[in-house]
């Protein structure tokens, strides 16, 4: 008989690796992601509305179906309304985005501890423990689990499915029928349906652990292959008709179109999972629309954490070496979760859609068979009394206890290095993020707000809005709002663009991208080794663009000369539109000379390069300045034509800068003057 004090040692464990779980899944609210922007957000608010209505049929969108996620989302817009109208939060977007993540990240983070006390039925409490820790510091599990979308919520759901039946498979229940481990199971599986589709591939394997429980006769014929799959229909109908239940309970598109909602998750599963992502894809160096069979074995060991690859390989080299042994009670659960990743891999590589992410429900399995490697590894160091040696050198005492100590270190070290950017996470033993990028697909609005930051800290970010493909991920940190990416082609509209890397690699709309090839970015947003986002300067329309550069330091890119208020202001206007080359720890001076045909002098004007919140030692390289001068005449000045002639001069040394230009020297007006133009006084 079990004792409170003993049911109170065994919730230890699981509490604590839940609280461990929430402080690595707690979410930040300083990035979108694209569909978050695009979809979830607004959805959830949509969804929220419909069940408050009664508008029930409005509850069904695309056939994901993403019910759990829209459920978890209205409730993190409820605790939003409420903590904000009781002014116990500010309104701000960071603070919003953190609360709407929170009920998704809370259910991958209890699913965890969940799923520890089947492992521990399971394994033994060595390599569940192990397991635990390994999940709960898993890069790319963190990642998702910190956002509000259906794939962590899918995952955490699936894989508690999935143990759920393997322990149904391992307790002495007579029949899967009376099973509460089976019925969980088939419940859980409800939830994980009403989550995203890929769920059905649970079914297959319910079917397999039924076969194996039900076990195969001894002589195989016609009938008693019949025999056995009627035996499996009972069960599996439990299985499935407990996912059916939760599939109409809590779906309330369910209550009143029934067929076509279901129609809409089938359609979605058949024609939209079958066909090519709209904006292509990328695979090894190439936009691709299908990466093709090999994208998901190479994208699952780029995003495993080291331990994760190597740990599963250990596991799969010890399997291999047992041979016909490998079929053991102790390893059926574990070769049973091996099968599942194998399924689900082959099933996914099949449809044209691929992203990275689809991977994600095997990566909690990858970390227990990535756990029972290294426990097998252990055991076979021990058998050869290896362990036992160090330990008398005292190397090696507590064996177990450095082990998890080990793990634990790993695990907080490499999610503080990533924290917040778990999603540009890429295994460092295949080169990480930079030989990634070359490789896969890369970027899902990450980074795109460290770009609108970097506009936002220039003395004229806050002035147009910020041109950008993106436009609903980087609008709630833009100061001055978002444009399409057109804009770029109206200067006047924005002073600012951002290409970002999913688009580059992808050549999506690649006549949007192209006027920015012709230009070099000011800033580049690097995050962990990857060039995420590219900050252009549009340039400033001119008139008249001149080749010519004024040392190393500046080059005059154009400008527009305005005589029409001559005779009414006594002066004209000239705009100049300087390019920054390099950096400039000095400022500099221009002088603008007026000359008549004879050669003569008759105005002149030395002013500052730049403007006063654009000095040169603020310019970045390939930073566009424009300057506006005012140039007064003299208010005798005769009728005819004079020329314009313009300099740049250190102001310490008086020094004029070299000239480089294909257009016409003043020579009249000294070393390294450019003739600009001709000016007709009337």
């Amino acid at each position: 008989m079990t004792g409170p004090g003993q049911v109170l040692r065994r919730a230890v464990t699981p509490v604590a690796l839940f609280v461990l779980a929430m402080a690595a899944r707690w979410p930040n609210g300083r990035f979108l992601t694209v569909d978050e922007a695009y979809h979830w957000i607004s959805l959830s608010r949509r969804f929220a509305t419909a069940i408050a209505t009664g508008n029930f049929a409005d509850t069904f969108y695309f056939g994901h179906p993403a019910v759990i996620t829209l459920w978890l989302g209205a409730l993190g817009h409820t605790i939003s309304q409420a903590l904000t109208a009781a002014e116990i939060l500010q309104e701000h977007p960071a603070t919003f985005y953190t609360v709407m993540r929170l009920p998704a990240a809370t259910i991958t983070a209890l699913a965890l501890a969940l799923a520890y006390p089947l492992l521990e039925r399971l394994t033994g409490r060595t390599i569940a423990l192990l397991a635990a820790l390994l999940w709960i510091g898993e890069p790319f599990l963190v990642a998702h689990s910190q956002l509000f979308h259906m794939d962590a919520t899918l995952t955490s759901l699936m894989t508690l499915s999935l143990l759920l039946m393997l322990v149904a498979l391992q307790s002495n229940t007579r029949s899967f029928v009376h099973s509460p481990w089976w019925i969980a199971s088939g419940l859980v599986a409800g939830l994980g349906l009403l989550t995203k589709s890929p769920t059905l591939l649970l079914a297959p394997l319910a079917g397999l652990v039924v076969i194996i429980r039900q076990g195969l006769p001894s002589t195989l014929t016609v009938r008693s292959v019949v025999m056995t799959m009627v035996r499996c229909i009972p069960p599996l109908a439990v299985w499935c008709g407990m996912a059916a239940l939760v599939w109409i309970a809590l779906w309330p598109a369910m209550w009143v179109r029934p067929l076509a909602t279901t129609w809409g998750v089938v359609s979605e599963i058949l024609f939209d999972g079958g066909a090519p992502h709209p904006w292509g894809n990328f695979f090894f160096g190439r936009a691709v629309a299908d990466p093709g069979p090999l994208f998901y074995l190479v994208a699952i060991p780029f995003r495993l954490a080291p331990w994760t690859l190597i740990g599963a390989l250990i596991w799969v080299g010890f399997i291999v070496r047992d041979g016909k042994d490998a079929w053991k009670d102790a390893n059926r659960p574990l070769l049973l979760l091996a099968v599942f990743v194998v399924l689900f891999v082959a099933a996914i590589s099949v449809m044209a859609k691929k992203f990275d992410r689809y991977a994600l429900p095997v990566f909690p399995a990858l970390t227990i068979l990535a756990a029972a490697g290294f426990s097998r590894g252990y055991d076979f160091l021990s058998n050869r009394g290896i362990i036992d040696a160090l330990r008398r050198f005292g190397a090696a005492h507590p064996w177990q206890s450095a082990g998890y100590v080990l793990v634990v270190t790993a695990v907080i070290t490499n999610l503080i290095w990533y924290h917040p950017y778990y999603l540009a996470y890429y295994n460092p033993l295949l080169g990480g993020g930079a030989v990634a990028r070359q490789v896969l697909p890369i970027g899902w609005g990450e980074g795109l707000e460290l770009a609108a930051e970097f506009i936002a800290a220039q003395p004229d970010g806050g002035e147009r809005p910020i041109a950008v493909f993106y436009q609903a991920v980087l609008s709630p940190f833009a100061p001055a709002g978002v444009a399409p990416l057109q804009a770029i082609q109206n200067p006047l509209r924005v002073d600012y663009a951002v290409a970002y890397i999913d688009q580059i690699q992808r050549n999506t709309r690649p006549e949007l991208h192209a006027p920015l090839r012709r230009l070099k970015p000011i800033h580049i947003v690097r995050i962990h080794g990857i060039d995420y986002a590219y900050i252009y300067q549009v340039p400033p329309p001119v008139t008249e663009t001149p080749d010519t550069d004024f040392g190393d330091m500046v080059r005059l890119h154009g400008y527009n000369l305005d005589t029409s208020a001559i005779r009414a202001s006594g002066a004209l206007t000239i705009t100049l539109v300087w390019q920054a080359l390099a950096q400039s720890d000095r400022d500099y001076m221009i002088f603008v000379h007026m000359m008549n045909d004879a050669g003569e002098r008759v105005a002149q004007v030395d002013v500052p390069l730049g403007t006063e919140r654009w000095r040169p030692r603020l310019w970045q390289p390939g930073r566009y300045i424009s300057m506006v001068q005012h140039f007064p005449l003299p208010p005798d000045l005769p009728v005819g034509t004079y020329r314009l002639a313009i300099g740049v001069y250190d102001l310490q040394t008086f020094s004029r800068l070299p000239l480089r230009t294909n257009g016409e020297q003043a020579d009249d007006a000294g070393q390294d003057a450019l003739l600009l133009t001709r000016v007709t006084i009337p």
